[in-house]
This record gives C-alpha cells, sequence and structure tokens, in this order.
C-alpha cells in the first residue's frame, strides 16, 4: 500500500478513540483503559490528529472521502460512509489489538464477549454519529454483512450476535503481504515450459482477462486494454494434469501485476472475504475443481466487486460464470519436444527419439531430472533406459488409484507371433510414432476429425499372448504399461465410475501411458435394449466409454476372448482389430525355444512336443515352469520325465486329455508321463 498512515491510521484512531468517548461516559473514572487506547491511537503514526472526538469528527469530514491504500479502495468501491467504516474497523481492530478487546469485553460484562455484539455496536455508532446511526436496521444492511464478509455469531437473539472479520481478510486490509491461510503463491518458473504459440497469445489472454480492479497496485499494470473495454470476469483453462495450466496462469497473473493465488475450492466457496482479499492484495486466484462427466459447477464470488479468477478443469464437465473465457492448452508440437529434451539431457539422438511422447513441457522438465540422476547413480550419459525408468515412475502414485503397472518388458526377441500379427503389430507402431505427423496434408474431411489416440483391440483365446503383445507394444515405444483395474473404476454409485474413468484417462494422457483394458467386454460389450434403470445407466456408461475412448489421445489396447462381445458401435472407434490366433506349429516350436532356453533338452523331443501338443504360448510356459520345478538340476537340460508330468498336469488342469501321440515319446528313449501311456 501507498502509506501505512493514512487511511489504516485514520481508522485505527477512529476506533480507539471512539471507544474511549464512549467509555469514559459509560465506566468509572478512574478506569485506565480510555486512557491507555488513546495512547495506543497516538502510536498509530497519523500526527495531528485532534483527541476530542467532535473534533476528530471535524477533521474527518474534510478529509472524507478516505481513499488511500487497500483499505481506501475497498471503502470508495462501496462507498462506505464514516459510521460504515467506524463498523467496518471495529471489527477488524478487535482482531489485532488487545487494548481493543479488552474495552470491548469490559462494555460488554457480565458477558464474556470480546468481539463487538450488534447491540453495543448500534450504541456504540448511535452515541459516536448520531441516532440515525445506531438503527439496527441500518447495520444489518451494512454492504460487508450482505456479502458475507462481516459475519453475525452466535445463537441467541440477533442483538447479541457478534460481529465477526476474517483476521486474514483485515491483515489484507492492514497491507500484510502474507497469502491467506492454506493458499500458495504459484511460481513464474514453468513459464519456459509452455508451447510457443501459447506464449505468443498471453498478452492476448491477459488482455482479454483485463487489468481487474483492485487497490495499492494490485492489478493495474501490464495488460493493454480490451477493444471496447469489455473485460472477462475468469479464464477457464481446460488440460490434463501437468499440461502447464498453473504456469499460464502464474504468466497471466504476472502480465496483469497480480500474484497467482493457487485457492483450496472448499476455502473459496465457504470464505466469501476471500474473493474481495484477493482484489485488494493483488492476487489472481487459481481454482481447480473436480468436476465428473455431465457437472456443471458455477464460479462463486462477490457479484457487485467481481474478482478476475482462473479455473483450472481437466476434460470432463463445465463451468459456468458471466464472462468466462475457456481455453483448451495446446500440446507441445514435436519440435518444441525434441528441443526442450535435448536441452535437458544434452544429447540430441536421446531427445529425438524421447520426443515421439506426446508430453507437456513441465512432464519433460520433471522425466528429465529423474532421467539425469538414474544415469549419475550409474556413473553414465543419459539412455533410453534411464528415460523408459523415469516414465514408469513419475505419476504413478495417481494412476496406480486405478490402473495397475505391468512393468514388463518384452523385446521383439521375447515375442513369439505369426509373421503376419508380427506385421501388424509393428504397423501400430508406426502409427503411434507418427500419429501428429499422419494428418498432415491429407483432406479436409480427414484433417477435421484428426486425432492422435490410437485404439487396438487384439482378439483370442486365452494364453495366445495378447497381453504380452501389448508389453511389446509399450516396450517399443518406451511408454510404461498399466492396466485398468476395473474393479477400482466401477462403482456404484452412479457418476462415480464415469469420473473413475475419466480421472484415469487424463492421467493416462498427460504421462502418454498406454492403456490396457484386458477383458475389455466388461467395459464395452453390447449395450442392452432393456429399459429397467440398471441397464440404462449401463448403456449411458458404454456410451460415455466410447466418446472419452475416442477422444484419448495415447495408445489404449483392448483384448478380449471373442469380437462378438464387443459392442459393434465400438467397431468403428477402433483403428485395428487384431487376430491373436493360437500358434501353428512353427511358432509353438519357437515358443518352446524360446521359453527353455539354455535347459531345452533334445531338439527331437521340442520338435514332438511343438507338433503334437496344440498349446498357446501361455500354456506352454506353465509347462516349462512345473517342469523346472520338478528336476532336481539347477541347470542342464530339464528331465524329459518332468516335461511330459507338466503336460499331463496341464492338460488336467484344461480339462482335457493329452495326445495320445505324445507315446511316442517312449520310443526315443523318454518315458511317457508315469511309466505308462498318457
Amino acid at each position: 500500500m501507498s502509506n501505512p498512515t493514512t487511511t489504516n491510521a485514520w481508522v485505527g484512531t477512529l476506533v480507539r478513540h471512539g471507544l474511549a468517548t464512549f467509555a469514559a461516559d459509560v465506566l468509572d473514572a478512574a478506569d485506565p483503559l480510555p486512557a491507555a487506547l488513546r495512547a495506543e491511537a497516538a502510536g498509530l503514526g497519523a500526527a495531528g490528529l485532534p483527541t476530542a472526538w467532535p473534533d476528530l469528527l471535524e477533521v474527518l469530514a474534510d478529509a472524507w472521502p478516505l481513499t488511500e491504500g487497500r483499505l481506501g479502495a475497498l471503502i470508495a468501491d462501496l462507498d462506505l460512509d464514516p459510521p460504515q467504516v467506524f463498523v467496518l474497523g471495529l471489527a477488524g481492530v478487535v482482531e489485532t489489538s488487545h487494548l481493543v478487546g479488552l474495552m470491548l469485553a469490559r462494555l460488554q460484562a457480565p458477558a464474556v464477549q470480546a468481539r463487538p455484539t450488534l447491540h453495543l455496536t448500534a450504541a456504540l455508532a448511535g452515541a459516536l454519529f448520531g441516532a440515525d446511526a445506531g438503527a439496527l436496521s441500518g447495520l444489518l444492511a451494512h454492504p460487508l454483512l450482505r456479502a458475507g464478509v462481516l459475519r453475525l455469531e452466535g445463537e441467541g437473539p440477533q442483538p447479541l450476535a457478534a460481529l465477526r472479520l476474517p483476521p486474514p481478510f483485515w491483515a489484507v486490509l492492514s497491507g500484510d503481504e502474507a497469502p491467506w491461510p492454506g493458499c500458495t503463491r504459484l511460481p513464474l518458473a514453468g513459464a519456459a515450459l509452455l508451447p510457443q504459440r501459447l506464449t505468443n497469445d498471453l498478452p492476448k489472454l491477459a488482455a482479454l482477462l483485463g487489468s481487474g480492479s483492485g487497490a495499492d497496485g494490485g492489478a493495474g499494470g501490464g495488460a493493454d486494454p480490451t477493444p471496447g473495454g469489455v473485460d472477462a470476469t475468469g479464464l477457464v483453462l481446460r488440460g490434463t494434469p501437468g499440461s502447464g495450466r498453473s504456469a499460464v496462469a502464474a504468466a497471466l497473473a504476472a502480465r496483469l501485476g497480480r500474484t497467482a493465488l493457487a485457492v483450496p475450492l472448499a476455502l473459496w466457496e465457504q470464505e466469501p472475504a476471500l474473493a474481495l482479499a484477493c482484489r485488494y492484495a493483488g492476487w489472481l486466484p487459481v481454482l481447480r475443481p473436480t468436476l465428473r462427466p455431465g457437472e456443471l459447477w458455477s464460479v462463486p464470488g462477490h457479484a457487485d466487486l467481481p474478482t478476475p479468477v482462473v479455473v483450472l478443469v481437466g476434460i470432463d464437465g463445465a463451468v459456468a460464470g458471466a464472462g468466462l473465457v475457456e481455453l483448451d492448452l495446446p500440446p507441445l508440437p514435436e519440435p518444441e519436444r525434441r528441443a526442450l529434451w535435448t536441452a535437458r539431457l544434452g544429447d540430441a539422438a536421446v531427445g529425438a527419439v524421447a520426443a515421439h511422447a506426446l508430453l507437456a513441457g513441465p512432464v519433460i522438465d520433471g522425466l528429465a531430472r529423474r532421467a539425469r540422476l538414474l544415469a549419475a547413480r550409474a556413473g553414465r550419459a543419459v539412455t533410453l533406459a534411464d528415460l523408459a525408468e523415469a516414465r514408469a515412475l513419475l505419476g504413478a502414485e495417481r494412476l496406480r488409484l486405478l490402473a495397475q503397472p505391468v512393468p514388463r518388458r518384452v523385446s521383439a526377441e521375447a515375442l513369439v507371433l505369426a509373421p503376419a500379427l508380427t506385421a501388424d503389430l509393428d504397423a501400430v507402431l508406426r502409427r503411434c510414432r507418427r500419429r501428429e505427423a499422419l494428418w498432415h496434408d491429407l483432406g479436409a474431411t480427414l484433417s477435421a476429425t484428426a486425432s492422435p489416440g490410437v485404439r487396438v483391440l487384439l482378439v483370442g483365446e486365452s494364453g495366445t499372448g495378447k497381453t504380452l503383445a501389448a508389453s511389446y507394444l509399450a516396450t517399443a515405444l518406451g511408454a510404461p504399461l498399466y492396466r485398468v483395474d476395473l474393479a477400482a473404476v466401477m462403482n456404484k454409485y452412479i457418476g462415480e465410475s464415469e469420473k473413475n474413468l475419466g480421472a484415469l484417462l487424463d492421467e493416462a494422457a498427460a504421462h502418454d501411458v498406454v492403456l490396457l483394458f484386458d477383458e475389455a467386454d466388461s467395459l464395452f460389450g453390447r449395450r442392452s435394449e432393456r429399459k429397467e434403470t440398471g441397464e440404462r445407466y449401463a448403456n449411458m456408461l458404454t456410451n460415455f466409454l466410447l466418446t472419452r475412448i475416442e477422444n484419448h489421445p495415447g495408445l489404449a489396447v483392448l483384448t478380449s476372448n471373442s469380437r462378438e462381445r464387443i459392442d459393434p458401435a465400438f467397431n468403428r472407434r477402433l483403428d485395428l482389430i487384431l487376430e491373436v490366433p493360437l500358434p501353428g506349429f512353427d511358432e509353438r516350436l519357437r515358443l518352446w525355444h524360446s521359453h527353455l532356453g539354455a535347459r531345452a533338452p533334445a531338439a527331437s523331443l521340442c520338435r514332438t512336443l511343438a507338433a503334437h501338443c496344440e498349446l498357446a504360448g501361455g500354456a506352454i510356459r506353465n509347462v516349462v515352469l512345473t517342469a523346472a520345478t520338478l528336476t532336481d538340476a539347477a541347470d542342464g537340460p530339464l528331465d524329459p520325465v518332468a516335461l511330459m508330468t507338466a503336460l499331463r498336469l496341464e492338460y488336467r488342469k484344461a480339462g482335457r486329455a493329452p495326445p495320445t501321440a505324445l507315446t511316442r515319446l517312449a520310443a526315443v528313449g523318454d518315458p511317457p508321463p508315469d511309466g505308462g501311456t498318457p
């Protein structure tokens, strides 16, 4: 504020001398409190003010209106008169002056009350400013009381209710620079991580938001006035977590001459004084509501004295309010991502590969720091493996709430599939790596539906390698893989399932992870034609899922045992549907060798197993693990008898009889299970 000896000193002096004058008429003449209050008033720095109440009022009339500083701006905005200012000052000064609190308690004895009651306030205003100023109806019409900033507290009759002004609000009016309790200032450091296109638009956004209003330079300089003098009351920034919404808010606040202040939503909704405090302290409040699909949230605030706000939201929900402007945060283009990776890691080659991931600047910055730490711990330069490990750790605590990480890394050598399916998976990888540039120079109709998301359905029997294929895709992309936890997502309360899925997809998009919807028919199954409430809600949930998955910018892999179980409406929204068949002889032989490794028995035995045991890769894995458990030796080829036993157990588990052709194994010197015919 400009000068602490102006408006605030005036109001403090007015309150103390007014109390002392009133108390001199009702308390014992020997009571020391009135003199102590006058002495405290003399120390406020308002030099030259008279101590006699009539003379003080005369000087006040000559000085009116008081407009200096934050308190002066509030007086001017609400057009308060001297009695109203006295009431405001009385409710505020008692929060900071021990002597004022003692005097109020003395005047209200035997009641134990240090804040002024409405009855005492009316008596003070009437005695000091005239009978009209002391009317209860007039006090109840105080603008701050109507706005909920000045409150009446107490359960008894209204005249005995106490007037309370939030102490942080009075601190703001007194020039305190500390943020409101529970709120935090947003740093400006992230502004350099924003897309260049958005950085270029910041002056326009600041001008659109307007200079707002306030005192003490709170929202003054920096922004050019908007054409026609029309100011927006707030800005809604829509984006995923980590997309830089807070950095945009901080940069806008700086351009408006304000400080961005992160405000808890419950505090903003429950404390009307906070909106006015932001107006006069030069804060730009930043709110972050969590909205579910279809939810409408209205921005609360002071209707007569609006304060510019910034609202950060995700993809779902809507924000209502007059004069709100909404902005979808643009993604960081690939050249800017590559440049940022290179600058943070100092390796252009690694930066070029890492730039394929659709990540925002703040996320890249956090990943680069973590990758450098991992590399430093190993005593080497940063590698793509360090980036993959960093990506697996970043954001995991939030993603784990609704999905489970699949940590396995699957190389091309470990993936044993039919050649046609391997080629299809490679096509998926090419699509993922070119998902931004794929739409360039294509037709207008196609470009109008451009979306970087890739959706793949893998259809096949259990154990054929659908999850392994998803792991291979994630490994090749250097991205974490998360299996959606349907039990955590689905909720018995209407609307909660959509909210959970929306939060999951927002987090997945923010970190560009690969999502695996195992047994997707439970989520994307055929919709029912029945009209019961449960069926209608299930259909609505499916509709929501179809829309959100279609707009999801990342890779979503769905698996199902049967294509017919998937809702036909979803087929159009899928980019690829890949059949994962049971392995043929060549694939089974490779699977046996790939699982057995250095412990493979005779090649002829492996060929016989591949020829006659029509097993999926998952079943072959189980057989090899069981055989390794039954083999006494810790190294060397697995015992053929153990292999036969493991095969018999696997067939029994599946409810099938082992193939009779396995009896031929005895002819090559390998006894069948249990020494008899399988």
